[in-house]
């Protein structure tokens, strides 16, 4: 990645992924605390709103409904959600999801870097190993609905794993510092023992 190519990420900048608006199966397969869909995409939309300003910039990290929901119903909520939205494509992202609902980009993976920070590598899947792994750099993905444990390398912006809500690098970071390394395996990383 070049720099001229960097996004630089700042307290401006959100994360969120595993949406799932309209998607009713998402209540019992995720276990979502709602008691329609109805409630669950209101609630999701109101938290966005609360947090997100209109120019701040929303890393969507995939699956923003689901694949049965009607486009217009998924570009209805769309509108209604404040920033610049863009798109890291799942696995419930049709090509209607990724080309006509207007994000300002649309990757599979990409890499930003955080102001004052590391590189952060967005991808809807989690990674075992990423470029920059051994520098420093950071992973941020989704598609697990907070089945995977977090670490303080890798964080799953899913809404399952943010009380249903966008967060910061700067609010991620903060949680990510105090969890403990974990290896490839997802086994906490001991004394002496490499990730």
């Amino acid at each position: 990645m070049s720099s001229a190519d960097a996004i630089l990420v700042d307290h401006t900048h959100w994360f969120v992924c595993d949406t799932h608006f309209g998607h009713t199966g998402i209540l019992d397969m995720a276990m979502r605390p709602y008691a329609d869909i109805g409630a669950h995409d209101r609630d999701l939309v109101t938290k966005w709103n609360t947090f997100v300003q209109p120019t701040d910039t929303v890393w969507h990290l995939g699956d923003f409904a689901g694949e049965d929901v009607p486009f217009g119903d998924a570009a209805a909520i769309f509108k209604r959600l404040k920033g610049i939205k863009r798109l890291i494509r799942g696995n419930h992202d049709g090509d209607d999801i990724c080309t006509n609902l207007g994000w300002a980009s649309v990757d599979d993976m990409r890499t930003v870097v955080a102001k004052g920070g590391p590189k952060i590598v967005l991808c809807h899947y989690p990674l075992r190993e990423w470029n920059g792994l051994h520098s420093g750099d950071v992973h941020f993905h989704g598609h697990t609905h907070d089945r995977l444990p977090s670490s303080r390398r890798s964080w799953d912006c899913g809404v399952d794993h943010q009380s249903f809500q966008p967060m910061t690098f700067d609010g991620i970071k903060t949680r990510m510092e105090r969890l403990p390394e974990l290896n490839f395996a997802g086994v906490e990383v001991g004394e002496g023992e490499t990730s």
